[in-house]
């Protein structure tokens, strides 16, 4: 699945993630993610969404892998000097 979702005007449809919580249900094996997150600017700070997922731990450790590389690369590409 690599298409984009795309809001009715055509633009790319992102929701701000608000925050998130990740937890193990005693006795099961996989880790499950609750991402909570605000679909329009109005919704901020608190959010209007919430998604839940299941994940196995393999999933889960190249998930975060995969979120702490691109996280590292966007902040070495931010610019160092005083916004113009």
């Amino acid at each position: 699945m690599s298409e984009w979702k795309l809001r009715k005007d055509g633009q790319v449809d992102l929701s701000a993630v608000t925050g998130h919580k990740v937890i193990k249900i005693h006795g099961a094996s996989d880790v499950v993610l609750i991402v909570h997150a605000a679909s329009a600017p109005e919704h901020l700070p608190e959010g209007d969404r919430q998604e839940q997922f299941s994940l196995s731990p393999q999933a889960a450790i190249a998930l975060g892998e995969d979120l702490i590389k691109t996280a590292k690369s966007a902040l070495e590409d931010r610019p160092s000097g005083p916004l113009q």
